[in-house]
């Protein structure tokens, strides 16, 4: 019997044991790594009081005074710093050690000069521009939690701790293939009539590189079993087998018998959806499989719903979960009820437009989806402008224009 898709969806987050396994890396080759424990910081962020303007810093006592300067100039990174003398201003630059002694940093813009000495503005609070020791991040306190998925201004933030390796899960090793006696590798120039090259592979081996897994992909197999189970077997050092192909009850597809004499417990066997409803899940040890259709529109769909989702929780990811967003539909759409139905389509910032000619065998389309619907089996009609929720595929930027940033 098949599961609903919430149904699937639930039955991975509570099944998929994450990687627990552990390495240390360089901070510069941990983007899209996955922190295994909390980070704490080591170094105040500021690490001392600092100016945020070039002016001069003084004592708020002096407001509205004529002082005397003196001869120092206080610079970022001096190893030394001066002391301010009572009733006297000093020359401070952006970023330099506050002094002891001042509590306000007057732009320079803002210093009226009068001969040697110069004149402090009445209009300050006691603390203006200046960056208080900690006020960011104070040491001890953590600063990237575990499950953290590290970007590029995670890297930044490393950095300034002085932390030069962190440990973080191992990437999830993924394998690939394709069962189907016509299909053929990309790279093959000379294919007979009726056979085609296999698109699905190179698809979802992109798919999982992106995702920061490590992946390794096998052609396609014969259409039988003997085949289909050396191949198998010898991709079970994998914590994760993807394959098209061979899923449905044709007189060939055996892809799934194959896994269950090698031991295969399903998790599902069947998804009520269109496309995609021969889409099942397994596990063999410690080994988890997805089976995905064969028609490459199915493949796409329900891997961004199921093969995605299992990867993000094999990663250890303390946020795993889809990313969507509350929009509009562009134009009227009719469906037909009985199914939940996956629409592919394009978020152009504004509303999702569905796109043309979504055949599940189809693959033009693939390349411009960036997010899709997902339908209620009583829903047969969506009018232009209704409400809707898409979830989308991966960051993409937008055709909207340079102006439509601001928030008014």
């Amino acid at each position: 019997m098949a599961v609903s898709i919430i149904e699937a969806l639930n039955i991975i987050d509570e099944k998929i044991k994450s990687i627990t396994a552990t390495e240390f890396i360089d901070i510069e080759d941990s983007l899209g790594r996955v922190i295994a424990n909390d980070i704490i910081s080591k170094v105040n962020l500021p690490k001392f009081d600092n100016s945020a303007m070039d002016g001069y810093a003084v004592n708020s006592s002096l407001l509205g005074q004529i002082v005397k300067t003196q001869k120092e100039v206080i610079y970022a990174g001096n190893k030394t710093l001066p002391i301010l003398k009572d009733k006297y201003a000093i020359r401070i630059m952006t970023g330099a050690p506050v002094p002891k002694n001042a509590d306000i940093v007057v732009p320079i813009e803002m210093i009226e000069f009068i001969g040697d000495d110069i004149k402090i503005p009445s209009n300050f609070k006691k603390g203006a521009n200046i960056r208080l020791k900690g006020e960011e991040l104070k040491s001890g306190n953590v600063c990237i939690k575990k499950g953290e998925e590290i970007n590029s201004y995670s890297i930044t933030l490393l950095a300034s701790q002085g932390i030069d390796k962190i440990e973080v899960f191992k990437k999830p090793l993924v394998t690939i293939f394709g069962s189907g006696d016509e299909l053929k590798h990309y790279s093959q120039k000379n294919i007979s009539e009726f056979q085609i090259y296999n698109s699905n592979t190179p698809m979802l081996k992109a798919r999982a590189k992106s995702l920061n897994c490590e992946t390794m992909s096998i052609n396609n197999t014969l259409d039988n079993l003997e085949s289909l189970k050396e191949v198998i077997s010898n991709s079970l050092n994998s914590d994760f087998i993807i394959t098209t192909g061979g899923a449905s009850v044709g007189d060939k597809d055996l892809t799934k018998e194959a896994f269950i004499e090698l031991g295969m417990q399903y998790l599902f066997e069947k998804i009520d959806i269109k496309p995609g409803k021969p889409t099942s899940i397994g596990i063999i040890e410690n080994t988890y499989i997805l089976i995905l259709p064969g028609n490459p529109t199915a493949a796409m769909i329900n891997f961004e719903l199921f093969g995605k989702f299992i990867i993000n929780k094999l990663k250890n990811l303390a946020k795993p979960y889809h990313f969507t967003i509350k929009t509009k539909i562009s134009n009227e759409l009719k469906l037909k009820s009985g199914k939940h139905s996956v629409i592919l389509g394009y978020f152009n910032g504004d509303s999702f437009m569905p796109l043309p000619n979504q055949s599940p065998n189809y693959l033009s389309i693939l390349k411009d989806a960036n997010s899709l619907i997902i339908t209620k089996p009583e829903i047969d009609y969506l009018q232009k402008n209704q409400d809707i929720n898409i979830l989308m595929i991966e960051d993409v930027f937008l055709d909207n224009t340079t102006e439509d940033i601001f928030v008014f």
